[in-house]
């Protein structure tokens, strides 16, 4: 391996690229909808109205699956005289709150859009995949560009 050192630096973007890219299709995946509410949305008080009961896997380290059920919160609220109904996608193992009024951020050109104002847990997990993937990005297009115009010959690719 160390006979090939030079070859190994020269190529390392390559996983580089495609762990930025598996990163980015998560982050994507997971946030696209959180982050378009973040940037482009407005705030009005909601009031939850009910609770909708969803069964969520746990498996275990030696195998076996259990089940507990959380509860994700339905939440109504008005813009410009109409009612919206949203479903909130982080869950509780209670139903604690029920009629309680919340904050709520949601897609002014689109109200059913929206989900319960949660402040610093919105960035979570998409936000954290996204920085990982920025900074692996980079070192991979550096890589890249050190390919592309530094010749093989360069102090770049020779060992110290």
């Amino acid at each position: 391996m160390l006979t090939n050192r030079e070859k190994i630096f020269r190529y390392i973007f390559i996983p580089q690229l495609v762990a930025a890219a598996t990163f980015f299709s998560f982050a994507y995946g997971t946030g696209k909808v959180h982050a378009r509410l973040l940037f482009r949305s407005a705030r009005t008080q909601g009031t939850i109205v009910n609770f909708k009961p969803a069964l969520i896997s746990h498996r275990s380290s030696s195998g076996t699956s259990s089940y507990s059920t959380i509860y994700e919160p339905l939440i109504e609220f008005t813009v410009n005289d109409r009612v919206f109904r949203v479903q909130e996608w982080k869950g509780s193992e209670s139903r604690v709150g029920l009629g309680w009024s919340v904050p709520v951020i949601y897609d002014p050109a689109d109200p059913s859009v929206a989900m319960l104002d949660r402040r610093p847990s919105h960035w979570l997990p998409w936000a954290h995949c996204f920085a990982i993937r920025l900074v692996v990005g980079l070192a991979s297009l550096k890589g890249l560009f050190v390919l592309i115009f530094a010749p093989p010959s360069s102090p770049v690719f020779t060992r110290a």
